[in-house]
């Protein structure tokens, strides 16, 4: 949810589908994950203690064992035992593991019974209540009670309806917690094992557009899936357990574990949901499968950004990947033997709100598909804003795309060649002139027309040459003053290469770009590439890359006139210029992410307002980036190897005493100790730097 969402209120932790075993390691499952269920549990519980939300909802499926099991009490007992350390009130859920699964004709497990539900309610508590938090009223509902024809159906649905109204006539802030999930990827899809069935679903999806709901969560699928209806969220988050592996077919890579997905374990995690006076931000805690033996991060962690960019949106990406519109699922002789599940790629949504990164890019031709207008729409409700592109000049199709889809676009870019910069501005002033016009911010990108230059060598690259150069000055001053050009686009963009241009550095050339931008009153575009310059060429180093991305964050934090965005956000594995990405294909989050992530949210909390002194320097380990402000300082390190840090400069002007330092590959802070006159710097204990740090000075 996006905008001023006024003061923090609290926050809560939803967490989902532990799976927990009646005896430690060991599992009925043929799994080898499923073993590990009991001390994932554990670990959890000792980072919700950590984290110290006000309360815990598990959304069902607290032990693996079925109902009729004689294995399901000694596995109730053991949950039981291993959430008792708790520090906070914990509310559970019932699952289809803890009742039965709903009507199906197929499934080969007992479904919802009345015997199972008083089981349940003996071992774990009533399987509907509500309870109260702040302004908030909470409402726990068994989503495998709909659609199962008891009695007890009828009577919680009667109940729902009566606590949502009297909670909105009161004013109160309404939640629902259920186990299934409405639906997966669109409200119209055909019933399935991870859904509600019909009419069930529309009477849930009927109380959304009737009541005011803030969101709705869910479990069961072990995935995370984002969803919007009638202005509730939908959030389906992932398991603390193990992943469905059915949903591995949503990437176009074979699995990268020897379960077929099922140990992704960069897929497991819980929610946390903060609260504020007009509206909610969410975030996914990604467990990383780890257990309670695992030795602990030292330090504590920096908080996440959540759903973007708490300031000025610094980055975005480019999205190669069709990412938006619905995947048709295999058939499998598991859980969909007979019908034909859909879904969307939510990874890469949330690999993007861990980072902060809530711009876009897309080609505009993407505007024709209905599935990709819907996701759109969707996202831009959660904060999201779209940047579209198109090569040449544009036609009527495109113009029309534009006009019919402005509320969607943050802006527009045109890629052209240089003979047609001013017959496309003034096509682009006309259209800007009338009375529906687009009032978007459009820029100006150049695309080079190799064909009939001279090739220096037999080595024929098949590269496009696009976006402007820095070192290009006159170049640049000369178009810029041209009247029309001036008038039609808002800024250029340019291209941050790999290597092979004057101005690689991301820090100089984002800085000489914003620059340029002042000077000119222009708000330009940087448009920064992870690969390399030939077809051939491979660019995997990833730690290469997260300090380029490192360095291009912190300069663009500090420029008002240029945005930055980053090409690649998915591993590039075949084809042309293979190189990897901000996440892998499986949109599992790369070091880059990792860096992106914790250092936007470091930024988001300093201030940069007044006077400032920013300054790069070259070491034989690497590079490092310094910012000072009245307020304090900023020192980003990009080391191209291991060494030990054991001591630094500065200027002076920040008068810091105290300093922290920030792991940006993990996101832990610790404290460390300094001592110096003010500009120089002694650590008491040196630090080993093998990965990009942040040092915060005070």
């Amino acid at each position: 949810m996006s905008g001023d969402l006024g003061h923090h209120l609290f926050s809560f932790a939803v967490i989902s589908d532990s799976h927990v075993n009646e005896e430690e390691d060991q599992s009925v499952s043929p799994f080898a994950s499923n073993k590990l269920a009991n001390r994932r549990l554990r670990h959890v519980v000792e980072l919700l203690n950590r984290h110290q939300p006000a309360f815990v909802v598990h959304l069902g499926d607290m032990g693996n064992p079925l109902p009729e099991l004689a294995s399901y009490k000694p596995a109730a007992d053991r949950f039981t035992e291993i959430v008792a350390g708790l520090q906070m009130p914990l509310h559970l859920v019932a699952g289809n593991h803890c009742i039965g699964d709903k009507p199906g004709g197929w499934v080969p497990v007992p479904r919802v019974s009345l015997d199972a539900l008083a089981q349940y309610e003996q071992v774990y508590g009533p399987q509907y209540y509500a309870f109260d938090h702040g302004p908030c009223h909470f409402v726990i509902l068994s989503s495998l009670l709909i659609g199962s024809g008891l009695p007890i159906e009828q009577r919680q649905r009667s109940w729902v309806e009566q606590e949502i109204s009297t909670a909105n006539q009161d004013g109160q802030r309404v939640w629902l917690m259920m186990h299934y999930p409405p639906y997966i990827a669109a409200a119209d899809e055909r019933g399935s094992y991870d859904n509600l069935d019909e009419p069930g679903r529309s009477w849930l999806l009927g109380l959304l557009e009737k009541f005011d709901v803030d969101a709705a969560f869910s479990g069961h699928v072990h995935n995370y899936f984002y969803n919007r209806y009638a202005g509730s969220d939908l959030i389906t988050i992932p398991a603390i357990s193990f992943v469905r592996q059915d949903y591995s077919d949503i990437f176009r890579v074979a699995p990268g574990d020897p379960e077929g997905g099922r140990a992704d374990r960069a897929k497991l995690g819980y929610c946390q949901v903060e609260v504020f006076e007009r509206g909610h931000r969410h975030h996914i805690v990604r467990t990383m499968g780890r257990v309670r033996t695992a030795a602990a991060a030292r330090g504590s962690a920096v908080r996440p950004s959540l759903n973007g960019w708490t300031g000025k949106a610094v980055t975005g990406v480019e999205m190669r990947e069709n990412w938006m519109s619905r995947f048709a699922l295999g058939t499998n002789n598991s859980v969909s033997p007979f019908t034909r599940r859909s879904a969307r790629n939510d990874w890469a949504v949330l690999a993007l709100s861990e980072m902060g990164i809530s711009r876009i890019r897309l080609f505009v031709q993407e505007l024709v598909d209905e599935d990709v207008l819907e996701r759109m729409s969707t996202l831009q409700e959660a904060g999201f804003e779209f940047l579209v592109y198109s090569h040449g000049i544009p036609g009527e199709k495109e113009y029309r795309l534009v006009r019919e889809h402005r509320a969607l676009m943050a802006g527009w870019e045109l890629i052209l060649t240089p003979d047609q910069f001013e017959p496309a501005a003034r096509r682009l002033a006309k259209i800007v002139q009338t009375s529906d016009g687009l009032s978007l911010p459009c820029y100006l990108n150049e695309v080079r027309d190799l064909s009939r230059a001279a090739i220096a060598d037999a080595n024929v690259k098949h590269e496009a040459v696009y976006g402007f150069q820095v070192h290009e000055h006159a170049q640049i001053d000369e178009l810029i003053s041209r009247s029309e050009v001036r008038q039609a686009f808002q800024g250029l963009v340019f291209r941050l290469r790999r290597r092979g241009e004057p101005e690689l550095s991301p820090w100089s050339a984002i800085r000489a770009i914003d620059a340029m931008g002042h000077e000119r009153g222009m708000h330009h575009q940087a448009h920064m590439l992870f690969s390399g310059n030939l077809t051939a060429e491979k660019m995997v180093d990833d730690l290469s890359t997260a300090n380029r991305v490192a360095e291009a964050v912190l300069a663009a934090a500090l420029a008002d006139h240029v945005d930055l965005t980053f090409d690649t956000f998915e591993d590039v594995d075949r084809g042309y210029f293979v190189r990897h990405g901000l996440v892998d294909r499986r949109y599992n989050p790369r070091l880059a992410a990792k860096v992106v992530q914790h250092l936007s949210a470091a930024l988001a909390t300093f201030g940069f307002g007044g006077e400032r002194e920013a300054s790069l320097v070259e070491t034989s380990c690497g590079r490092v980036m310094t910012v000072e402000t009245e307020a304090g300082c900023l020192m980003l390190i990009a080391p191209t190897g291991p060494y030990t840090l054991k001591e630094f400069d500065l200027t002076g002007r920040s008068a810091c005493h105290e300093f922290k330092l920030l792991d940006l590959e993990v996101g832990t802070v610790v404290e460390i100790a300094a001592t110096g006159d003010g500009s120089h710097f002694r650590l008491a204990v040196p630090v080993e730097v093998v990965k990009p740090v942040l040092i915060i000075g005070q």
